[in-house]
Order: structure tokens, then C-alpha cells, then sequence
């Protein structure tokens, strides 16, 4: 088995990834129904109308939306790299990822990692005990990027 064969079989590894993302579809609107169940018919069965009452609800809501956009990012994701990688032909994997030059791999590399620390920053926004924190964060994760931009624009010739 030559290289290239190798590499063109090895795509069936994505499938791994692709059934992980389906799980985490369907362990997040389950954890969203939960929290309608839960919560929300518990706000709702105490009968209480009042306006603090609504915002509580407005809460449960908001999450649960949040929730849901989450279960849809997921199952994006798993649809995605199962029609990029893995339902592909033989020869169509090697063409769709196009990398014909060093500058390619490393532009595709600071994608994943852009969107590797925009995810980061979402999750240290959830965890964050302050706003200052946020900052802090944000402007980190947003220095490093500004680096990555420098460093594609430095690296990228121009024809």
C-alpha cells in the first residue's frame, strides 16, 4: 500500500469525529428538554405571574435557546466533515483540500486555529467570574489572532 492509497483509506477516520458530533447533538437538546422539564414547568406549576417570575422564565428560555444553537453547531459540524472527508470519492479528497504549497498548510492551520481560540474565548466567557476577566480574555485570544493576521499577510507572496 502506497502512501497516497493510505491517505485517501484514512479518511474513514473521520468517522470517529463525525458520530462524537452526533452524540453531542443529541446530548444537548436532550439536556435542553431537561431544562424545559425542569425548570420551566417548575416556574410554571408555582403559579406565579409576577414580573420577577418572567424574568426567571426569560432565563430558562434564553438557555435553553443557547442549548439548541449549540446541538445545531454540532450536528453543522458532523454533516460537514462527513460531506468534506468522508462520503467523498477516492480522488476528490486530494483535490478538495488543496494544498499545493507551504504557504497553504500553514493558512489552513491558523483557520483551525482561529476558530480553536474563538471557541476557547466562548468557554472562558462562560466560566469567567467578572467582566474584567472577559477582557482579559478577549484581548489575549485577540492579540494572538492579530499575530496569526501579521503572519499570513507577512508570509502570503504576493503574485
Amino acid at each position: 500500500m502506497d502512501l497516497k492509497t493510505l491517505l485517501i483509506s484514512s479518511r474513514m477516520l473521520l468517522t470517529i469525529p463525525v458520530i462524537g458530533a452526533l452524540l453531542l447533538t443529541l446530548g444537548t437538546v436532550v439536556m435542553g428538554l431537561g431544562l424545559i422539564l425542569s425548570r420551566g414547568v417548575a416556574l410554571l406549576a408555582a403559579w406565579d405571574f409576577s414580573p420577577k417570575a418572567a424574568k426567571a422564565l426569560s432565563v430558562v428560555v434564553i438557555e435553553t435557546i443557547d442549548l439548541f444553537l449549540v446541538a445545531t453547531v454540532a450536528y453543522i459540524t458532523a454533516v460537514g466533515i462527513y460531506k468534506l472527508f468522508v462520503s467523498q470519492t477516492d480522488e476528490t479528497i486530494l483535490k478538495r483540500v488543496k494544498i499545493e504549497k507551504l504557504v497553504d498548510l500553514e493558512n489552513k492551520i491558523i483557520g483551525v486555529l482561529v476558530a480553536a481560540l474563538a471557541v476557547a474565548f466562548l468557554g472562558s466567557v462562560a466560566e469567567a467570574k467578572s467582566a474584567l476577566d472577559v477582557l482579559y480574555a478577549g484581548v489575549g485570544i485577540a492579540a494572538v489572532i492579530g499575530m496569526l493576521g501579521v503572519f499570513v499577510k507577512i508570509s502570503t507572496p504576493t503574485d
